[in-house]
């Protein structure tokens, strides 16, 4: 009796297609990479590609996030920027995630994933990983990558109350938005309406 195939099976071919089951599964998971991050046009193509090109382990890399942050509500499209920055500055960073995403347990707090982390040699990657979460920098050799600044996670418990600290006046980028329409008083406005071409030529004269 011929030995049953895992459906992962790298030598399993699909109705001679000539493509193996996994290959076809890492086929739809880029498509549906690529889908989640279309609502992101601030992603780099080169950031996009990461992502695509290894969609498995950016999910893991994703769920391992959420689980050290303890935030759910985490965003896919600074998950792909942090990813490639890690991706690209640590060579062995796809086969720690892949590891980190093995010691996930079901009802694990970010504390306890955090030891079990250390006990595996992988408490390091595991800082860093929450580090650019709430910093919105990474790390990479003698220098730091700037992700995003006002999605950092660290601003978030005064968020309610505080604007993250910028010296834009109304919150990080507000410059690059419209300036709001300045009140004008009502009896100016009132001498306005008043006015004529020929008052108005007569005064600059």
């Amino acid at each position: 009796m011929d030995k049953k195939r895992s459906l992962f099976d790298e030598n399993t071919q699909e109705n001679g297609t000539g493509f193996s089951r996994r290959d076809m599964l890492k086929g739809v998971g880029s498509a549906m990479v690529a889908a989640t991050l279309l609502g992101f046009p601030f992603l780099t193509q080169a950031e996009t590609d990461t992502a695509t090109g290894s969609p498995v382990i950016f999910t893991q890399f994703f769920i391992v996030s959420q689980a050290i942050t303890e935030h759910q509500d985490l965003s896919p499209g600074m998950s792909a920027r942090i990813f490639n920055a890690f991706y690209h500055g640590n060579p062995q960073f796809a086969t720690q995630v892949t590891k980190l995403y093995g010691l996930l347990q079901p009802n694990q707090r970010a504390k306890q994933f955090q030891e079990v982390a250390k006990q595996n040699g992988l408490g390091d990657v595991l800082t860093s990983i929450i580090t650019g979460w709430y910093t919105g920098t990474i790390k990479n050799g003698t220098d730091t990558i700037l992700i995003s600044y006002k999605d950092a996670l660290m601003y978030r418990p005064v968020s309610d109350g505080l604007i993250v600290p910028t010296y834009c006046g109304n919150g990080p980028l507000w410059f690059t938005a419209p300036p709001p329409a300045a009140p004008m008083p009502e009896y100016m406005k009132e001498e306005r309406l008043k006015a004529t071409p020929d008052t108005v030529n007569t005064s600059k004269a």
